[in-house]
């Protein structure tokens, strides 16, 4: 809310500032609560592409003391049964390939335990029980404030998927305390960073960007990995959302479209999975696209191959290569590498 009419979401050809999402929040919280029981202690899944609805969600669900189960968008009908039965959540808010998937075991899953139905993005036959977005969350009547409620620091946050070697997934319990921990610790490191920068080769360091007002520049983040990964939602949505940063999601990923996004939203940080970083090197747009707005180009999730590296160093005008290393269990970032060979 302290961020008001700041660009705060970019999907598509769709904006939403950080006041508009507040209101979406604050009206899927009020409904959460008072239409579906949902309280502090309880479970909210998503299972969804990263549309905005997936963001005003997240929020809104760890905002009343609930815990948002990020399911895996590429399960497939008995993986989603398994997922649901294992965290048993009271409601499933779900874009239309998942909701297709799940219907087969719906009735199901219903049958052990209660599991409302929101739909987003969704034209088909609507399920027994079930409600669309669009007719349930109205921005402009929320409620002035999120609703009260206690919540402890060691309290679940989310719970993420992550599979082993053997066996079905396990539900990582990430808490409150752990979320703001990684939050911390990332701005902890990227101060650090700046300073060694600074201290190494000071003329090196460009001047912070300013906008047309004369104030800082909103950094801009492309998340062009999946919200229900640790990587998106907690080393990016996090520390873009309390910086006051815009977010830019697409469909999916596709490399020249993620060029033209960098060109036209003058994105600064792109932090994906390898092989994204190279395909958007080696595309026929690169030499087209105005790319001099990125200030750090990389991601994690593999090795970023040393040839690469050297690839992005030379390729960004302004920025720089940077590659990161984490677990679902530790809430984000472990170790990163980054700064101008």
């Amino acid at each position: 809310r302290g961020h008001g009419d700041t660009d705060y979401i970019v999907y598509a050809d769709e904006r939403y500032t950080y006041a508009e999402t507040d209101a979406h929040i604050r009206a899927l919280a009020g409904r959460l609560r008072d239409e579906h029981g949902v309280a502090p202690g309880d479970r909210v899944a998503i299972a969804m592409r990263n549309y905005p609805e997936r963001v005003i969600g997240y929020w809104a669900i760890v905002s009343i003391g609930a815990a948002c189960v990020g399911m895996n968008a590429w399960w497939t009908t008995e993986e989603m049964e398994y997922g649901l039965a294992d965290s048993r959540p009271k409601v499933l808010l779900a874009d239309t390939e998942r909701i297709e998937r799940v219907l087969p075991v719906l009735d199901g899953l219903r049958a052990e335990h209660q599991l409302d139905l929101i739909t987003v993005r969704y034209d088909g036959d609507l399920p027994a029980d079930a409600v669309r977005w669009e007719d349930v969350i109205d921005p402009s009547s929320a409620p002035a404030e999120l609703p009260a409620v206690e919540i402890d620091p060691d309290d679940d946050a989310c719970i993420f998927y992550t599979s082993g070697t053997t066996g079905f997934p396990k539900g990582a319990q990430l808490t409150h305390r752990g979320s703001v921990h990684n939050l911390i610790n990332i701005i902890f490191m990227t101060s650090v960073g700046g300073l060694a920068a600074a201290k190494a080769a000071p003329e090196s360091v460009p001047a912070p960007a300013v906008g047309p007002d004369g104030q800082p520049a909103q950094n801009v983040f492309m998340a062009p990995t999946p919200l229900f990964h640790v990587t998106a939602n907690n080393r990016l949505l996090h520390p873009a959302t309390l910086a006051g940063s815009r977010i830019v999601f697409t469909y999916k990923w596709d490399a020249g479209r993620a060029l033209e996004l960098i060109e036209r939203e003058r994105v600064t940080n792109f932090s994906g999975v390898p092989t994204m970083s190279r395909e958007m090197l080696m595309h026929p747009d690169w030499e087209r696209r105005d790319t001099s707005s990125l200030a750090g180009m990389g991601g994690g999730g593999a090795p970023l191959q040393p040839d690469l590296v050297e690839k992005i160093d030379k390729s960004l005008s302004g920025g720089a290569p940077s590659t990161g290393y984490g677990l679902t269990e530790t809430h984000g970032i472990v170790t990163a590498n980054s700064g101008s060979l």
